[in-house]
């Protein structure tokens, strides 16, 4: 049995995405693994996500731009540095525990994508770039339509980004929490751990 059968005859609760084993999943919880270069993190509604800048965009202009789109509730990005980052998406409250978080307001229209800041700078350099990009299909995930208070919090030590041991874990290195809200939460005023730029 080749790999592809092997995962296609796994238990109807378990997916294969992008190289990552097959896990228990409850319907509300998505498991990602993303490689990532320097840059930032992202979830977006591809409806709503305004992506193009300027064709010779600058690095201020661009956080400037994040934040914009964080403000119309369309965006929530975060600092990272090179890694295979993996993360979980889980529909309802924050219950663990990390080293850092932060909360966000976010509107969708009922899809979230989970990107890099390789696809949003593609995006954001060319106006004929539209995310999700051909690799990112499968990081689109199908939620409620509406307003959700949005926890982001990071599962290991800051000052080990870079280490083996983090980029090898197997359990999540983010967790990112999108909790219904009866009205607008506020956005954050910058991009969260963004640094070296």
């Amino acid at each position: 049995m080749n790999q592809a059968d092997r995962f296609s005859a796994a238990a109807p609760n378990q997916r294969f995405i992008q190289g990552v084993m097959p896990r228990e999943e409850s319907m509300t919880e998505h498991v990602f693994t993303v490689p990532a270069d320097y840059g930032c993190l992202a979830i977006l509604d591809p409806e709503k996500y305004v992506g193009f800048v300027s064709e010779d965009w600058a690095i201020e202009g661009l956080k400037k731009h994040f934040i914009n789109q964080n403000k119309n509730g369309s965006l929530i990005s975060w600092g990272c540095s090179y890694g295979n980052w993996i993360i979980k998406l889980a529909i309802g409250p924050s219950n663990d525990a990390g080293y850092r978080s932060f909360v966000s307001g976010f509107k969708t229209n009922g899809k979230v994508l989970l990107t890099t800041y390789e696809s949003l700078t593609m995006a954001a350099q060319f106006e004929d770039v539209t995310l999700p990009e051909a690799h990112e299909i499968k990081q689109v995930v199908e939620v409620q339509p509406g307003n959700y208070k949005v926890t982001v919090t990071q599962l290991f030590h800051t000052d080990q980004a870079e280490s083996d041991e983090v980029f090898n874990q197997k359990t999540p290195h983010y967790l990112v929490s999108l909790e219904p809200a009866n009205e607008e939460v506020d956005p954050v005023m910058e991009v969260p751990w963004f640094e070296g730029y």
